[in-house]
């Protein structure tokens, strides 16, 4: 009988977390499923409790919560024999929507119970980790914005969404230089998203031809646009309707070298971090998930 130890974070989506968990835990009783909670209580927290985890031999180590959470449990799992398993009840959970793990917990415990195990990639943005999507420029811009209409603001969702438009009002293009073992392009950038996943954002479809488990990165490059065709183009990036689109770049690598000016920000899994000059390459092969099983 597999272990499963489950990595919680209560606070994850605007405190849901903790009514989602009692939920799985009655599911999880019901089932006579052997199982350990942990509970996070810190930024960082779920990697060290993840790591313990693994060190304590449980087959499977579970993220119960949302992107964040994620991530932070998935740095103690990869490159270890241990599966990822995902209970997602965060605000975004963009991870699950290519593995096709539902939020809704009765449906999710049963793939995590009843699934099979998918070997993916994780990517790496200068040494840094990351497990679903990083990238520059426009979107790192909105998520700067967002930090400073928060403490005026009740909600995130409305401090993100006055972020946008003063992104939108403040439009940036930067002279980029992107590099692929197969060539050059110099653009004027908009944003560039190189990743695993396909989803960012919230919801947004950035990448929608990516292949979780094919040894490349999807690369998305939007470049020579102004306020106008920013507008237009929002709506379709959400639909995963941009690739083919004269203002798009769409390519599948192993790796991306990016020089831009003015430099920027990059933002790895949604955390902002120093950024240009960077590099994104694939780590092929480097973290089992338990997702839905394929027909």
């Amino acid at each position: 009988m597999e272990r499963y130890c489950l990595i919680a974070n209560p606070i994850s989506g605007s405190g849901n977390g903790k009514i989602y968990l009692e939920r799985a835990k009655q599911i999880l009783d019901a089932k006579g499923v052997d199982y350990t909670i942990k509970v996070t209580e810190y930024p960082g927290h779920a990697t060290a409790l993840a790591k313990e985890a693994v060190d304590a031999g449980f087959d499977v180590i579970v993220a119960v919560g949302g992107d964040g959470t994620l991530r932070e449990t998935a740095m103690s799992v990869i490159h270890t024999d241990r599966v990822l398993g995902l209970l997602p009840c965060g605000t975004g959970n963009d991870y699950a929507r290519p593995l096709g793990i539902p939020t809704e917990p009765e449906a999710a415990i049963h793939i995590l119970l009843g699934g099979e195990n998918r070997v993916v990639d994780a990517g790496e943005a200068n040494g840094t980790v990351f497990f679903n999507i990083a990238g520059f420029g426009f979107d790192v811009d909105v998520l700067d914005y967002t930090e400073q209409f928060k403490p005026k603001c009740k909600s995130g969702e409305t401090a993100y969404r006055l972020g946008c438009l003063k992104a939108v009002l403040g439009l940036k293009l930067r002279r980029t230089t992107l590099t692929f073992p197969d060539g050059t392009i110099e653009r004027n950038v908009l944003m560039a998203a190189a990743g695993i996943g396909t989803h960012f954002g919230g919801g947004m479809n950035v990448l929608p031809e990516s292949d979780m488990s094919d040894g490349l990165l999807d690369v998305c490059i939007a470049h020579d646009v102004n306020r106008l065709k920013l507008l237009s183009l929002l709506p379709k990036f959400i639909k995963g309707r941009h690739v083919g689109l004269p203002v798009i770049t769409y390519r599948k690598t192993t790796e991306v070298s990016v020089v831009c000016d003015p430099v920027s920000r990059i933002e790895v899994d949604g955390e902002r971090m120093d950024g240009t000059p960077v590099t994104f390459r694939v780590l092929p092969k480097a973290l089992t998930v338990r997702a839905p099983k394929q027909n």
